[in-house]
């Protein structure tokens, strides 16, 4: 694993990314939100097997988002990094779509990012559940 520049803040950059898709997500924006993962990234959204590179992982938000998801807020409780990698642990509340239709829900997810060679970052790994 090559070493992260000296200086690299990848907390400011992930609260940089989490504005981002806070406003692609409201925007229902599927395309901007799959930019932010790797090519080669995977999500493990609840009560589905893993999805598996950013078409796949576009498909699956633009259906989420389509089917009520909405006003999400993300909140970092903890970063840490290593050379090109990092984790993020986070809270997020948002409005989601359920059995009982559109309903304000609460989570947690955890990210690994991985330092693109043009500097920037994307999600590599992606895992997220609600608290009920």
């Amino acid at each position: 694993m090559s070493q992260t520049a000296p200086g690299f803040d990848f907390r400011a950059a992930i609260e940089k990314v989490i504005v981002a898709f806070e406003h692609a997500t409201a925007a229902k924006d599927a395309a901007t939100i799959a930019n932010m993962y790797a090519e080669d990234a995977t999500l493990m959204p609840p009560g589905a097997p893993p999805i598996k590179g950013r078409a796949a992982i576009q498909a699956f938000w633009q259906g989420f988002l389509n089917a009520g998801a909405s006003d999400v807020k993300l909140r970092i409780v903890d970063v840490g990094s290593s050379g090109d990698l990092a984790y993020e642990i986070g809270a997020f509340e948002a409005n989601l779509p359920g059995p009982g239709g559109i309903t304000r829900g609460s989570g947690k997810y955890v990210v690994v990012w991985k330092r693109q060679p043009d500097g920037d970052i994307k999600m590599f790994a992606d895992i997220f559940n609600a608290n009920e």
